[in-house]
């Protein structure tokens, strides 16, 4: 008897959908108000993979992160660079044995934008709510 019970609940489980976590906002990757240049979401991931590394105009790029694991950093790895964190750790152990570093990290979403909008040389990327007129919007990664 325990064990039909057991079994009617598992049946019950698997057919049930599980709730799905909610889905993130789109990504907007942003830009300082004063930079035209463009960017591919090819150019975007060479600038985050430090292959990438001036301005058209000849100036230092300095991407930006969130902090590893964040739900919108794993989002942006994965729509951009096409990899998970792991594979990114391994890659940034193995630059950083060329003197190549990673993108600086700040601590959040604000922290980014405030950085962006007071570095003409900053990339950046916030959830696309976020965005003010602070800054300008050069990518839209859908979540």
């Amino acid at each position: 008897m325990v064990r039909h019970v057991l079994g009617a609940a598992l049946v019950l489980v698997l057919l049930v959908p599980a709730a799905s976590a909610p889905e993130s906002p789109p990504l907007a990757v942003v830009v300082h108000r004063a930079r035209h240049d463009e960017l591919s979401l090819a150019d975007l991931a060479q600038v985050y993979l430090r292959r990438k590394r001036f301005w058209d105009d000849g100036t230092p790029i300095v991407p930006l992160n969130l902090p590893a694991g964040t739900p919108l950093r794993v989002a942006f790895s994965r729509a951009v660079l096409q990899r998970s964190e792991t594979d990114l750790a391994d890659y940034w152990n193995r630059q950083y044995f060329y003197g190549v570093l990673p993108p600086a990290t700040l601590a959040s979403t604000a922290a980014v934008l405030r950085y962006v909008a007071a570095d003409p040389n900053a990339v950046g990327y916030v959830p696309l709510p976020e965005v003010d007129d602070s800054v300008t919007v050069v990518l839209h990664l859908p979540p």
